[in-house]
């Protein structure tokens, strides 16, 4: 089977696993509805504490309220992208108590694709719509000019924070699959990107600085990247040669990812969970 037919017959999986899923979320009306609320309620809690923040310190580290805004807001639409497409992998401990994880190793389609249709992801509407409206009051606010190359940063870096958010899934999976009762760490990710992703690196102490830079790349998602459309590269810890890297260390990041999930999921067909 030649590569493009291999890329259709996976696409055709996704489309067909994914109205299943669809579906079935569908099925029950309240579930649905409680789903889209809880994810734009809890996105909307997070801009509001960092808005509060600045607002009542301006400003802070050098960073206005309209500056903040935007690096929350490329943050949030880099994970609605993730969530979208791949929030799912952080399900395989409920997928594998279920027992359709194991289904899956036994299918004759790629795990991760599997994996990624399994549920469609309602909290994506909720995170995208939170982030569209976010980006465009912080935009209102900053009054940037526009031009082709901003649009493309802007672009490239929602795309970047994405896979970087997938590779780090990604890795926590690997260590997921090869050992039990580890699955906290898939909350312990979220919450530590969600908590600290939205700030300037500017405003935390030097060590949490490094770890966010060297360690735990959460200031590639955005805060890097939007320094550079914002004029700030100069202003940023570790040099300005950091805020035009995020592609590469996404790219970097999705390969030890993907190392960390094929490593794992052989260790999981050997001897299960």
């Amino acid at each position: 089977m030649t590569t493009t037919a291999r890329i259709r017959r996976a696409a055709r999986i996704a489309r067909a696993t994914s109205r299943a899923g669809l579906r079935e979320r569908l099925a029950n009306k309240g579930d649905f509805a409680l789903a889209i609320v809880n994810g734009v309620t809890y996105q909307i809690t997070v801009l509001l504490f960092a808005t509060v923040v600045f607002t009542r310190f301006p400003p802070l580290a050098g960073w206005t309220v309209g500056q903040v805004l935007l690096v929350s807001s490329v943050r949030l639409l880099a994970h609605s992208v993730f969530v979208l497409g791949f929030t799912n992998v952080r399900e395989i401990p409920y997928l594998i108590r279920q027992g359709r994880f194991d289904s899956f190793l036994v299918r004759p389609a790629s795990v991760f694709l599997q994996v990624c249709t399994s549920r469609f992801p309602l909290n994506a509407v909720g995170d995208l719509t939170v982030a569209a409206t976010s980006l465009g009051v912080c935009l209102s606010m900053l009054r940037l000019d526009w031009t082709v190359a901003r649009v493309g940063s802007l672009v490239l870096a929602v795309a970047s924070g994405a896979t970087l958010e997938l590779a780090l899934a990604l890795c926590v999976a690997g260590i997921v699959l090869r050992r039990a009762g580890t699955e906290a760490l898939f909350s312990w990710l979220d919450t530590v990107i969600g908590a600290f992703g939205n700030y300037p690196l500017s405003v935390f102490p030097s060590i949490l600085r490094a770890a966010f830079t060297f360690a735990l790349p959460v200031a590639f998602v955005a805060f890097y990247p939007m320094a550079a459309v914002l004029g700030k590269a100069e202003t940023v810890p570790y040099g300005p040669a950091l805020t035009m890297v995020s592609p590469l260390v996404a790219a970097v990041w999705l390969a030890v990812g993907g190392w960390a999930w094929r490593t794992g999921l052989r260790t999981y067909a050997r001897r299960g969970w």
